[in-house]
């Protein structure tokens, strides 16, 4: 696969959009809500359909966030970024240097005593939400989960990619897939632990050398297995499995 530089967002784009969003988080009265760059799986590949940040703000960069309130719009992204996301953006969004500038401390500033700041679940952390929630306790604010305020107003979102899984040729991999998962085993038992969680569709396509056509950039797939040290493998997918992970592994 080869990488493009066609343009695929144009500034012009953003402020309508934007205003959309804003509707919508009047409907769940929020003061705020979080657009990450992350899909569920916290990778650096998106599939189209979950390209969020680039499809609200132009901006195509492959890390950073932006925060949406009634009044203002920040796009937060790093150095390598500045200059990317200021031409790729229209003026209505603020940049914003991260890390020097957290989520956390910026809503504590930017908004009221007891505001309402959104987010959707499936694309944050725990770890990250604990942050931002400590960051505005002083000042009363709550973060709520919500559904997906972006995936609402976007009419022409792409469908999710969907095609046939193919298995990768040993000789392409390197190893074959059980070889992989004793190796992992036998490392999960060296450290006293039960099973390792793998998240990101490239891992998990790595272990069980299996391609498919989640992006151009990564052909990946899109299951969340465990690895046991037994050797097993255990896949789920959002919504096809009524037990947690933790039901599981037990």
């Amino acid at each position: 696969m080869f990488q493009s530089f066609e343009a695929t967002t144009s500034p012009e784009q953003g402020p309508p959009r934007l205003a959309a969003l804003r509707c919508a988080m009047t409907g769940d009265m929020l003061d705020a809500y979080l657009v990450p760059r992350a899909d569920a799986h916290q990778g650096e590949y998106v599939a189209p359909c979950d390209d969020r940040l680039a499809w609200l703000t132009g901006f195509t960069g492959s890390a950073g966030f932006a925060i949406v309130t009634c009044e203002k719009a920040a796009l937060f992204v790093d150095g390598r970024y500045t200059l990317q996301g200021r031409s790729q953006t229209a003026e209505v969004f603020d940049i914003v240097s991260y890390p020097a500038t957290q989520a956390g401390p910026w809503l504590a500033e930017t908004l009221w005593d007891g505001a309402r700041v959104g987010f959707d679940p499936w694309l944050h952390t725990a770890g990250e939400i604990e942050r931002i929630t400590k960051a505005v306790a002083a000042k009363g604010m709550i973060l709520v989960p919500v559904g997906n305020l972006v995936d609402a107003i976007w009419d022409d979102r792409p469908a999710r990619p969907a095609g046939p899984v193919v298995k990768q040729p040993k000789e392409l991999a390197g190893k074959g897939d059980e070889t992989k998962r004793a190796e992992i085993s036998a490392t999960i038992a060296e450290a006293g632990q039960v099973a390792a969680v793998l998240t990101l569709p490239d891992s998990i396509s790595w272990l069980l050398n299996i391609r498919g056509p989640t992006c151009l950039a990564c052909q990946s797939c899109r299951p969340s297995p465990s690895s046991t040290r037994t050797g097993g493998s255990i896949c789920s997918r959002r919504g096809r499995n009524s037990k947690s992970l933790g039901q599981i592994l037990r």
